[in-house]
C-alpha cells in the first residue's frame, strides 16, 4: 500500500512538473486579456463588469490542464515599464514560453502626454529583455502592436481629439515600431505575432463605414469580444 501511494504522489508530481507555464507581458490591452464579462472586477469601492472576455481567458477555454497561463499586463506600461518589472514579472517565474506585446503606449502617449518611447529605446529595450528570457531557456512570441483607431480620419480617444493629420503621425509610428518588432524577430530568433499586419488587413476589408471604433475595439484602442477572439485565436496557433 505504501509503494503504491508513493506510486501516485510520484505520478502527481510528473504531472505538475510537465505543465507548460507560458507568461503574457503587456499593458492594459494584456491586463485586461484575463478579464471574463460575466465576472465583475473590483473598482474603487464597487466591481464593474468588463467590456468584453479577454484572450487569455478565451485561450484558457482552449487549452488542456498541463498549461498554465499567466497574465502579466499593467495598465499604461511602456518598454521603460518593462524594463522594471520584467526578471520579476516574468524570469522569476521561469516560463516556457512570454508572448510580449508592447508597443501602444509608447506610440499613443508620446501625442497625448508627450511621455511615448524613442523608437531608439524601444529597439534597445526590448532587446534587452528579449536576451535575458532567451538566456533563461524560454521560447518568445514577439507581437506587433496593434491600432490606435480603427479609421484614417479624425478620432477622440480618452477625451483626446486627434486630426487626420496627427492620425496619420501616428500610424506612421506604429508602423516604424512594428518593423523594430519584425527587425527584432528575425535578429534574436524569436517567433513573431504579427498584430499589426492582421488587424490593419481585418480593418481595410471589414471597416466599409471608417468608423473609428467598434469593430476590434470599444474606443480604438481596447479590444471589444471580436478582438479578442482575433488575438485568441492567432495566438492558439503558437500553444497547439
Amino acid at each position: 500500500m505504501k509503494n503504491s501511494y508513493l506510486l501516485l504522489l510520484f505520478i502527481l508530481m510528473s504531472a505538475c512538473t510537465n505543465s507548460t507555464k507560458v507568461v503574457f507581458l503587456g499593458d492594459s490591452i494584456t491586463a485586461a486579456g484575463v478579464y471574463d464579462k460575466e465576472v465583475a472586477e473590483p473598482w474603487g469601492d464597487t466591481f464593474v463588469y468588463p467590456k468584453a472576455t479577454g484572450f487569455i481567458t478565451l485561450l484558457n477555454e482552449n487549452v488542456g490542464d498541463n498549461m498554465e497561463l499567466i497574465g502579466k499586463g499593467v495598465s499604461g506600461d511602456k518598454v521603460s515599464d518593462l524594463l522594471t518589472r520584467y526578471k520579476d514579472d516574468v524570469m522569476k517565474l521561469n516560463p516556457d514560453i512570454v508572448f510580449i506585446y508592447i508597443g501602444i503606449n509608447d506610440v499613443w502617449h508620446k501625442y497625448d502626454f508627450g511621455t511615448g518611447s524613442d523608437i531608439d529605446f524601444y529597439e534597445s529595450g526590448l532587446r534587452k529583455i528579449i536576451y535575458d528570457i532567451k538566456s533563461q531557456g524560454a521560447d518568445i512570441v514577439l507581437c506587433t502592436p496593434t491600432l490606435i483607431g480603427e479609421n484614417s480620419g479624425e478620432f477622440t480617444l480618452v477625451n483626446q481629439f486627434k486630426d487626420v493629420e496627427t492620425m496619420e503621425r501616428m500610424n506612421g509610428d506604429l508602423d516604424a515600431f512594428s518593423d523594430v518588432i519584425r527587425k527584432l524577430s528575425t535578429e534574436l530568433n524569436t517567433d513573431l505575432l504579427d498584430l499589426r499586419e492582421i488587424f490593419m488587413t481585418y480593418v481595410s476589408e471589414n471597416n466599409l463605414n471608417n468608423e473609428p471604433a467598434g469593430l476590434l475595439t470599444y474606443d480604438g484602442v481596447h479590444l471589444n469580444d471580436l478582438g479578442n477572439k482575433l488575438i485568441a485565436d492567432e495566438m492558439m496557433k503558437f500553444l497547439d
